[in-house]
């Protein structure tokens, strides 16, 4: 292992496009799926990333060509069952494993509640899943890693996540509540940024632009050729999520700001 080793817990949605650009870095990249067939069509894709099967949980053993200097982890609660268990055991041998800075991808979920939140705000999970994050988040900053950093996006949208989909013909409440979203491209960038920040923090992720939902959701449904939903009233019951900080700590900029340039500017199919 170099210094210039990173692995990647989880090649999804996320994990996948970040280890190959990762690669095009100059980085030596291992990952992880859950299946073989996944593993096959990944190294078929990119021979150059290290795709391993193996699935997180409380009693698996982490293969040693997962322990690189740099972790980081991508699995979203709902695909694990026993999500606290499984990255409690992960994120342990993670750190007698020799892992020295660890990246954990959570959600702006944690916050719950209304009115402005930024990475100070206190933390009121909504659902069982937020809660799950929070106790995460509470093991990767207790773990004694040299250097962690926590990740909160807002909702993610980018290749295969066009978001007129998410509501297209349902009727709905709350129009006037703002939109806290971030590009799948922003999540890496911001990732980049974080490898070379060596102090442990927090940080969210969300575009700067913040649209009313009924204004973003019309148009990106319209733009789509999708069936428009229906919102019932337009009252604004919802959170603002403040992201500046990645742009102020370490130097971070969005490439995707504006939400309702980037419907305008893309296609349904992104």
């Amino acid at each position: 292992m170099t210094t210039n080793d990173i692995s990647i817990i989880g090649l999804g949605w996320l994990g996948w496009p970040l280890a190959k650009h990762l690669v095009a870095n100059g980085y030596q990249v291992t990952g992880s799926v859950t299946t073989t067939a996944k593993q096959q069509q990944l190294t078929t894709e990119m021979p150059a990333i290290d795709v391993q099967c193996w699935q997180a949980g409380e009693q698996a053993q982490l293969p040693a060509s997962l322990l690189a200097p740099v972790m980081i982890i991508t699995i979203p609660p709902g695909k694990l069952s026993h999500y606290f268990a499984a990255l409690q055991a992960l994120i342990s041998q993670a750190r007698r494993g020799g892992v020295s800075h660890l990246i954990y991808i959570s959600s702006t979920s944690v916050y719950g509640g209304t009115g402005r939140c930024d990475e100070s705000s206190p933390l009121m999970p909504e659902t069982a899943q937020a809660a799950t994050l929070i106790q995460v988040e509470q093991l990767v900053q207790s773990a004694g890693f040299p250097c962690w950093h926590i990740l909160r996006p807002s909702g993610l949208f980018g290749p295969g996540r066009y978001p007129g989909r998410f509501l297209s013909g349902k009727t709905l409440e709350s129009g006037g509540r703002v939109v806290n979203l971030v590009h799948q491209c922003d999540v890496i960038g911001a990732i980049m940024a974080l490898l070379t920040h060596p102090r442990s923090d927090i940080f969210n992720l969300a575009a700067p632009d913040h649209p009313a939902r009924a204004v973003f959701y019309n148009l990106a449904c319209q733009l789509a050729g999708l069936p428009l939903p229906l919102f019932s009233d337009m009252s604004d019951d919802g959170k603002q999520i403040d992201a500046g900080k990645i742009e102020s700590v370490p130097g971070y900029q969005y490439q995707v700001r504006d939400l309702l340039q980037w419907l305008q500017q893309t296609t349904a199919g992104e």
